[in-house]
C-alpha cells in the first residue's frame, strides 16, 4: 500500500476510534476502553498494551518493519496515538505507574522517528508530537537514557533553551539511580561546547546568548570537580 494510502487510512480509523475511546472512559467503561486501544495495538504490533510496554525500544520497532505492507514510520506514529490515550485513561483511574511506561515508551518511539526523518515529523491533531508526552510526563522523573535523548532532539531542533532548561532539571532534581550508564554533567558539557562553536545568531534564535552559554559551561564544570 502505498504510504500516502495508508497514512490517511490509519488518520481516519484513529478519527473515529478515539472519540469511542473517550466516550467509554467518560462514561467509567475503563475496561472496555482498554479491550479496544489493546486491539488495535495487537492488530499493528503483534502483542497487546500490557507486553508492548515492556518490550525494548528496538523489538517493537523490528515488529513495526517487518511488515512491508506500510511504511514503519506510520504504524508508529499511529501506535503512539494509541500508547498515550491509553496513559490517558491510565492515569485517570489513578494507575499512575502503568500510565508512565506508556508515556516513556511513546516518547522513545517518537524520538527514534524524529532521529529517522530528514523532515520534521507530520502533525496531526490525533497523532501526539514529543511536546504533547514530554507535557504528560512532567510530573514524573525520566530515566538518564531518556534524558540523553531528548537533549539531542532538542539540538538537532535548534531549542537551546530546551537543551537548558531539561539538563538542569535532570541535575538538579532527577534521583541518581535513574542516570544509568548516563552522565548529565559530562553530556551537558558535551553538548555545551558545541553549542559554544556555533555563531551568535544561531545561539540567539535557539533562545540562548553566548554568555549564557559559557556561564552553563563553567557551573557544570564545577559541578564535575
Amino acid at each position: 500500500m502505498p504510504k500516502q494510502d495508508f497514512l490517511m487510512r490509519m488518520i481516519e480509523q484513529l478519527r473515529g476510534l478515539l472519540p469511542y475511546v473517550l466516550d467509554l472512559a467518560r462514561s467509567g467503561n475503563y475496561a472496555e476502553a482498554h479491550a479496544v486501544i489493546d486491539q488495535a495495538v495487537r492488530e499493528l504490533a503483534r502483542i497487546g498494551t500490557d507486553g508492548l510496554a515492556k518490550l525494548p525500544d528496538e523489538a517493537i520497532l523490528g515488529r513495526l518493519q517487518t511488515d512491508h505492507a506500510a511504511a514503519w514510520e506510520d504504524k508508529c506514529q499511529f501506535l503512539t496515538a494509541l500508547l498515550v490515550e491509553e496513559a490517558d485513561i491510565l492515569m485517570q483511574e489513578g494507575e499512575e505507574e502503568a500510565a508512565y511506561g506508556r508515556y516513556l515508551k511513546s516518547l522513545h518511539l517518537l524520538l527514534y522517528l524524529a532521529q529517522a526523518e530528514s523532515d520534521p515529523l507530520p502533525t496531526n491533531d490525533l497523532i501526539p508530537d514529543i511536546d504533547r508526552v514530554v507535557e504528560s510526563l512532567a510530573d514524573f522523573h525520566l530515566p538518564g537514557e531518556t534524558c540523553v535523548r531528548l537533549l539531542g532532539y532538542y539540538e538537532q531542533m535548534g531549542d537551546y533553551t530546551a537543551v537548558e532548561n531539561l539538563l538542569f532539571d535532570w541535575l538538579e532534581n532527577s534521583p541518581p539511580e535513574l542516570y544509568g550508564e548516563a552522565n548529565p554533567t559530562q553530556t551537558g558539557l558535551e553538548i555545551f561546547e558545541r553549542l559554544l562553536q556555533l555563531p551568535d545568531a544561531t545561539l540567539e534564535q535557539g533562545g540562548l546568548t553566548r554568555e549564557e552559554v559559557q556561564i552553563a559551561i563553567q557551573e557544570l564544570l564545577e559541578l564535575a570537580e
